[in-house]
């Protein structure tokens, strides 16, 4: 047999190239493995993700254990209302150093600090994982949650004027944290689920006391007019219970924070309970009925019963509302000590404030975040979020859309930010959530914008129906299978999460758990390396401080992201509307991580009659670059009266 005369060159090329894969593979793993610090182990992905790849290719299983593990270290981002955080300094052995005027206010008796100290114990003031305990010695006795910590990560927290400076100056050991929103973040809250002035000083009363009558007295209501109060409270937030109106308000005065992935062990752990009771105590603070937390946990009615008397006792609570409370501090509390990043918005902050609103979810239980940023009067503009991103919009887009008398919408979907997750299609779920949000704002006709999120974009759309008078793509993300851009960290990213399920969770979790805003900054600037108009955007603290925000919604748990990356990767593609003559396709030409012509065929087939824009000098993120442009490809949808409508 004849052979090529480079043949033998070849194989050994060949060998050569494996051999050097797999040692590529091995010194990525390494590199992992070591990686301890949140900003070590995301720099060894984003700086090598060839290396990546490599051990996915060489070493599946050890790179999934290796990720599974690195997944365990925290919880996810937070952005806080400092506001509604009480702090307090203590020495080594408990004694109070100095206390916020709110902590004082339940510090009655003897000084209760020493127990929660006596719990960390045998660590160094600053080492180890914060801890979090309950105490009972508000002035009333009872129980209040706080955590505590040394000062390395306690100076991350919202703490007072007057505890940070203790600390600063080495006069604490340690610092002690307690959840207590004050009636600004109430306000705040109540603003966000829609609640009148009443029924949110009913529902903070109803919170502190624990019981219906002694917040209608509290508050000098009548008892019957609280109930009817409560009741219209409670279908404004969208729930059945006053356990859950309880609980989903003081999560809303927290800010952005998911609590633990279970409270079953915490409670376990901080009120010495079995697990079975812990469930059941988790169970009915949620919002569960007796009965109905009994057949879930397979146990009689009888016994249920019994323990919630235990949990009780345990608790040092008399009402299934105030273990409600109990359980909201407690996973507050959780939530900030283990968070991987802690940043603060303060209540009154102006332009960075968001205009939080939920939308009760009617087809199943769960909330909907969305921004509203006005006029009332202005044509109403549902923006859909990138696949990286949350509700936050860039205040500079929000200016130049409502000088142009649009009124801003931005929906979370599904597991993304303060939005509920939920199982299925992510898509026909955003779909299905739009369609509450448009009927509950009471917004009739409206206008879409879907900044990266195609799929969920145009999904909405069609869910919609006439009720969407036209539409904007911005640099529009296409549909797995005619991407061509796979290299870099970018694409070794696409392919990681679009095509490896088990990996995708595992990864997700990473990112979700140890993603600091230093990180995410540098994450965004590689996907972008090279793009100048990009880059520049970074540059504006503004900007950035708005970019940063709405990419730490996107982490706050992954769910969402996750769903929809796998939905990409099992070849989810967006359905093709009827008539696309109302909707304007916008593209940069000098987009990194995207080429236009890949799929410029694609979107004239989803969206036939479509108007397509290539900016030649736009990049990746034109609504960070190109707000001029986004308003006048609106502009150019609307009929000629609506011109600077306010």
């Amino acid at each position: 047999m004849l052979r090529h005369p480079q043949s033998g060159v070849v194989r050994r090329r060949r060998r050569c190239d494996a051999r050097g894969m797999k040692a590529h593979a091995l010194a990525f793993l390494d590199r992992f493995r070591q990686a301890d610090r949140e900003d070590a182990l995301l720099d060894a992905m984003a700086e090598d993700s060839a290396g990546l790849m490599a051990a996915l290719a060489e070493a599946p299983e050890a790179l999934l254990t290796a990720a599974e593990a690195a997944g365990l270290a925290q919880g996810p981002p937070v952005d806080l209302h400092p506001d509604s955080f009480a702090s307090a300094a203590c020495d080594a052995q408990g004694r109070l150093v100095v206390a916020d005027a709110r902590f004082a206010d339940w510090l009655g008796g003897p000084d209760p600090l020493a127990m929660v100290v006596q719990r960390l114990i045998g660590r160094k003031p600053g080492e180890g994982r914060p801890h979090v305990s309950a105490i009972a010695d508000d002035c009333s006795g009872r129980p209040v949650a706080v955590a505590a910590a040394g000062p390395a990560i306690a100076l991350r927290w919202p703490l007072a004027g007057s505890v940070r400076a203790a600390v600063e100056a080495g006069k604490a050991a340690y610092v002690v944290i307690a959840f207590r929103p004050v009636a600004g973040a109430w306000e705040q809250a109540a603003r966000a689920y829609g609640l009148g002035p009443q029924e949110a000083r009913l529902a903070s009363a109803l919170a502190l006391t624990g019981e219906l009558r002694g917040a209608a007295a509290q508050t000098g209501i009548a008892y019957e007019t609280a109930r009817k109060l409560v009741q219209s409270s409670m279908r404004k937030v969208g729930v059945v219970r006053q356990t859950e109106l309880v609980r989903r308000v003081l999560a809303a005065a927290a800010g952005d924070l998911r609590g633990p992935e279970s409270l079953v062990p915490l409670m376990a752990e901080l009120f010495g309970l079995t697990l079975r009771q812990a469930r059941l105590a988790t169970a009915v603070a949620h919002g569960a009925q007796r009965e109905d937390a009994a057949a879930a946990l397979g146990i009689s009615v009888h016994a249920a019963k019994t323990d919630l008397k235990t949990v009780f006792l345990a608790c040092g609570v008399s009402s299934a509302v105030d273990l409600a409370r109990v359980a909201a501090e407690v996973e507050a509390l959780a939530g900030l000590a283990q968070a991987c990043n802690v940043e603060m918005t303060p209540l009154g902050a102006g332009v960075v404030a968001e205009p939080l609103r939920f939308v009760a979810r009617r087809r199943a239980p769960g909330r909907i975040a969305l921004t509203d940023h006005g006029p009332a009067g202005g044509r109403p503009l549902l923006m859909v979020h990138a696949a990286v991103g949350g509700r936050h919009l860039p205040r500079r887009l929000v200016a130049a859309l409502t000088a142009a008398g649009w009124r801003p919408i931005s929906i979370e979907r599904p597991g993304f930010g303060l939005t509920d997750m939920i199982g299925g299609d992510p898509f026909a779920n955003a779909a299905e959530d739009a369609v509450d949000v448009v009927d509950a704002l009471a917004l009739g006709q409206v206008h879409l914008l879907a900044r990266t999120a195609a799929t969920a974009g145009i999904s909405m759309a069609a869910r919609l129906g006439s009720r969407v008078a036209g539409g904007l793509l911005v640099a529009p993300e296409p549909p797995a299978a005619l991407d061509t851009r796979w290299s870099g960290m970018s694409g070794h990213g696409k392919a990681l999460f679009f095509g490896q399920s088990a990996f995708a969770t595992a990864f997700a979790r990473i990112l979700s758990q140890r993603t600091s805003s230093a990180m995410i900054e540098r994450m965004q600037r590689k996907s972008v390396a090279g793009s100048a108009i990009d880059e520049a955007a970074l540059d504006d603290p503004d900007t950035l401080a708005d970019h940063l925000r709405a990419s730490r919604q996107a982490a706050l748990g992954m769910a969402g992201f996750l769903a929809e990356m796998q939905a990409h990767g099992r070849g989810a593609r967006p359905p093709a509307l009827a008539d696309g003559r109302s909707w304007v396709v916008l593209a940069g030409a000098l987009d990194p991580m995207y080429r236009f012509e890949d799929a410029a065929g694609f979107w004239a087939a989803v969206l036939p009659g479509a108007l397509q824009r290539l900016l030649p000098d736009g990049g990746r993120w034109l609504h960070l670059t190109h707000e001029a442009a986004i308003v006048t490809a609106l502009a150019a949808l609307l009929p000629p009266d609506f011109q600077g409508r306010a």
